[in-house]
């Protein structure tokens, strides 16, 4: 596991094929650019097939125009083909309005590659690891791959 970037607000991390973004509030367009930065140089290192696993484990989901046009930017982009699970960690109001901007991004960038939204870490690791296998990407047990994500969660 390599934390590739980290910041007050967020941890981006690599695990093998794996773009792990974990996100302690929410961003700002530079830090934006800087998971796309990160995505790029996992895919170019991965040209078997990318996934990402976008985990939502705190903050106010207070986004500007310039964070929410780079989200549907990277959205259209597709970056991490094997796919993107959104998982939202966080409860109550705060998980809705998170999940209102993830469909939104999603409504408007409309992603070619697959891409979910989930409540819980456990069925996300699962999706990801059975669209890795049948995109004959790098393989993925889920119970490793849901290690690898509490791992690059815990401060």
């Amino acid at each position: 596991m390599d934390i590739v970037y980290e910041d007050a607000k967020s941890r981006q991390v690599v695990v093998r094929n794996m773009h792990l973004a974990v996100w302690f509030d929410a961003p700002n367009v530079d830090q934006m650019h800087e998971w796309g930065r990160q995505a790029l140089a996992v895919k170019q290192r991965n040209p078997k097939g990318t996934g990402l696993m976008n985990l939502i484990v705190s903050g106010t989901p207070a986004f500007s125009a310039e964070v929410r046009a780079a989200v549907k930017d990277y959205t259209e982009r597709a970056v991490h083909d094997v796919g993107a699970a959104h998982i939202v960690l966080v409860r109550g109001l705060l998980a809705s309005a998170v999940r209102g901007f993830l469909g939104t991004a999603m409504l408007l960038g409309r992603p070619k590659n697959p891409t979910k939204v989930f409540g819980e870490l456990g069925p996300a690791a699962t999706w990801m690891a059975t669209n890795a296998q049948s995109l004959g990407a790098v393989r993925w047990d889920a119970d490793a791959l849901q290690a690898a994500c509490q791992r690059a969660i815990t401060r």
